[in-house]
């Protein structure tokens, strides 16, 4: 699987979308046609991909690290679309984003980084799904707060641990938001950088 980052550098050209879809469980069918995310910057990305692929290998061949933002598109991304979605985030200031310590929770698997400020990443989200590309629908992990995963398929024993290994080697992060990335999943549910939005006064 290809690396993504921020800073990589998309075309505009066609996407290739996957075709066979036969070894796609029912609840992958709706990423078909990708979804948008902040990508943080490659030496940021590097440290997480390294977390991801040591203490959650499944997770980490789907996809490396990331902040979840729009629901799934709901249709390819042509010429229209594109333009649309680009006009929208043109008009969206780049904002700094940080993080700090580790979190795990006793009632669920999982750790990650929480990210600040929300209020912002809220924003965001707001604005992208303006576009015609997404339906009305009620998103149900719209409500979930910003974060980056390490590790979600691990047992909450596993997760405790591991937060407290990570925050005693946890301090501040902070990096500019000024675009989002659209990845798209291969026939092996493997997302790839597929198209770059970048936000306004972004060369």
């Amino acid at each position: 699987m290809t690396e993504l980052r921020s800073d990589q550098h998309v075309d505009g050209g066609a996407i290739d979308y996957a075709s066979d879809l036969s070894t796609w469980e029912s609840w992958q069918r709706a990423y078909l046609f990708g979804v948008l995310l902040i990508l943080p910057p490659a030496e940021i990305a590097e440290k997480f991909n390294r977390l991801r692929q040591r203490y959650d290998p499944a997770s980490a061949a789907i996809s490396p690290a990331h902040i979840s933002v729009s629901k799934p598109l709901g249709a390819e991304l042509n010429d229209a679309v594109r333009k649309e979605i680009s006009t929208i985030l043109s008009r969206v200031e780049p904002f700094e984003l940080h993080f700090e310590k580790p979190h795990a929770s006793p009632d669920y698997a999982g750790v990650s980084y929480p990210v600040y400020p929300q209020n912002a990443i809220d924003h965001l989200k707001q604005v992208v799904h303006r576009a015609s590309v997404f339906d009305d629908e009620e998103y149900e992990r719209e409500k979930i707060p910003a974060h980056m995963t390490v590790a979600e398929f691990i047992s909450i024993e596993e997760g405790l641990a591991l937060a407290r290994e990570l925050e005693s080697e946890a301090s501040r992060t902070t990096f500019t938001c000024d675009r989002l990335t659209l990845v798209v999943p291969d026939e092996q549910f493997q997302f790839h950088e597929a198209a770059c939005f970048t936000f306004g006064g972004v060369g």
